[in-house]
């Protein structure tokens, strides 16, 4: 072995090591896959791009999957898995076997993400400007899924999917509205005053005339976004708009946004305002 080769897996080298690259990773181990075998769980959700919580991040084991009564892989860095699928449900991805986007997300409600996570991952796959899949085809294989653990957890999250989330705190913090028992928002729709101004807040409530938008460095530090951002910030207030400007610490812990809510909502349920 040369001196800068590295061997991640038995009998298999590579120039560098892979670390946590979840994709290096799986297309150095896919020459010791057997035909039966099929990447599964959160690593089928790294390839097909799923977002995972931050906690995962380091993970460099990989999920790999056989059908039930099939012998499993046993191997350094693999984690095995029997799994009742189906054949539809094992596709191949950039040269490499890996369960469907559909399946995996399925399966990620049995790999310990939270409700608020499973529908991040839900709503990155539905994503308008760049789908992984369709809300059809993910009902499809939920029914096939049903009666198995997880599956209450996955109806749940399905019921609060959206195609407009532009980021996995976006879709966290909406399933935080939806739960605290506030009316639930749109994501990301444009808003348009009689001025001509337009905005397309993160959440947004327009019949109450109540959003929330985020504002990231480049709204504090660009003079001409800042500019534009006070302009249109006022003309919306001239509109009897009231609009949370969020920051990424209220994206991480949104109970400001609840309070605040319960305070600027008129839909505000009784229950919502106990619980901000």
């Amino acid at each position: 072995m040369k001196a800068h080769d590295v061997a991640p897996y038995w009998g298999l080298r590579a120039r560098e090591d892979p670390g946590a690259d979840v994709a290096l990773r799986a297309s150095i181990f896919a020459s010791r896959m057997p035909e039966r075998a099929f990447y599964f769980g959160r690593t089928a959700a790294g390839l097909h791009g799923l977002p995972l919580p931050p906690r995962f991040a380091g993970e460099t084991g990989l999920h790999v999957g056989v059908p039930s009564g099939a012998r499993r892989v046993d191997a350094l860095g693999v984690i095995p898995h029997h799994v009742r699928i189906a054949p539809n449900d094992v596709v191949t991805h950039r040269l490499l076997r890996v369960t469907s986007v559909e399946r995996t997300w399925c399966d990620l409600a049995t790999s310990g993400l939270s409700l608020a996570e499973l529908v991040a991952a839900g709503d990155r796959a539905l994503w308008h400007r760049a789908p992984r899949t369709t809300a059809a085809r993910l009902q499809d294989c939920m029914r096939r899924y049903e009666g198995r653990r997880g599956a209450r957890l996955m109806r749940a999250a399905f019921d609060m999917l959206s195609d407009a989330a532009d980021s996995p705190p976006e879709s966290e913090v909406r399933v935080a509205i939806v739960m605290a028992g506030f009316p639930p928002p749109l994501a990301n729709s444009e808003i348009r005053l009689r001025n001509g101004e337009t905005m397309q807040p993160d959440l947004s409530w327009p019949q109450y005339k109540v959003a929330i938008d985020y504002e990231g460095d480049h709204h504090r530090v660009g003079r001409e976004q800042w500019n534009s951002d006070i302009r249109r910030f006022r003309a919306f207030n001239d509109e009897s708009w009231r609009i949370y400007r969020a920051t990424a610490d209220d994206y991480r812990a949104p109970h400001k946004i609840l309070l605040w809510l319960a305070r600027n909502l008129p839909a505000a349920s009784t229950t919502a305002r106990a619980r901000a």
